[in-house]
């Protein structure tokens, strides 16, 4: 009997050492280092954890390390290691020093995206620092915003080169530009090839290939993961 006390004794010490030791040197390498709003509604959110599949999280709920504080359709308040943040629609918090871990060195190297009902994929990221929701696209030679949505988030494309678009709708005119950084999920590029066409098409951002074709993409079942290289 005694024997055995000393031996679980000695194991719940080591488990002490190893989880001190992890703090001590920042080993915490589960730590959420982003947060996406999927939907939202009245006291509860469906948000993403780094690459996690979208779960529907309740107020004074936690979810890999990040508690949903509260929720309406408007915006939700989550909250890491202390520190509160305010979370909108399609909208991406990426968590540093002063929200959650820092991140580490192997932080937005990859992502996974995993298909709507439709069978498309998409995912919230931003443009030059300004959120914006993204349609993958592998048949669009460019990144492609909406007038609508460029002036949204306070992009100036009219000094871009002019050109001509075909849409559903027929020849819309079309500004080329480039865009300063696109992040996805925590994925960041710089100077982007860009189109913005004049009117509301698309109606979501398409991802295209001036962004895809600088990372590697697996395509597995429901999911697609997007890798730098």
């Amino acid at each position: 009997m005694g024997c055995n006390m000393e031996i679980a004794s000695r194991t719940l010490i080591k488990s002490a050492i190893i989880v001190f030791l992890l703090a001590l040197f920042g080993l915490e390498v589960a730590a959420a280092k982003s947060v996406t709003a999927v939907a939202l509604f009245n006291d509860k959110a469906m948000i993403i954890v780094d690459d996690s599949k979208a779960k529907i999280v309740r107020a004074g709920s936690t979810y890999q390390g990040v508690k949903l504080i509260s929720s309406n359709t408007d915006k939700a308040v989550i909250e890491v290691d202390g520190e509160r943040q305010e979370l909108v629609l399609d909208g991406t918090v990426l968590l540093s020093g002063s929200l959650g871990n820092e991140p580490s060195a192997a932080y937005g190297r990859s992502i996974t995206l995993y298909e709507n009902e439709l069978g498309f994929f998409e995912h919230a990221g931003a443009v030059n620092g300004q959120s914006l929701n993204f349609l993958v696209d592998t048949g669009a030679n460019l990144v492609v915003l909406s007038s609508a949505q460029a002036e949204k988030i306070g992009l100036d494309y009219k000094d871009g080169f002019r050109s001509f678009a075909t849409t559903a709708s027929g020849t819309a005119p079309m500004y080329g530009v480039t865009l300063d950084e696109i992040s996805l999920g925590g994925i960041k590029l710089r100077n982007i090839e860009a189109g913005v066409i004049v009117g509301n098409f698309p109606k979501k951002s398409l991802l295209g290939m001036t962004f895809l074709s600088k990372l590697d993409m697996n395509r597995s079942g429901n999911k697609m993961v997007l890798k730098r290289r």
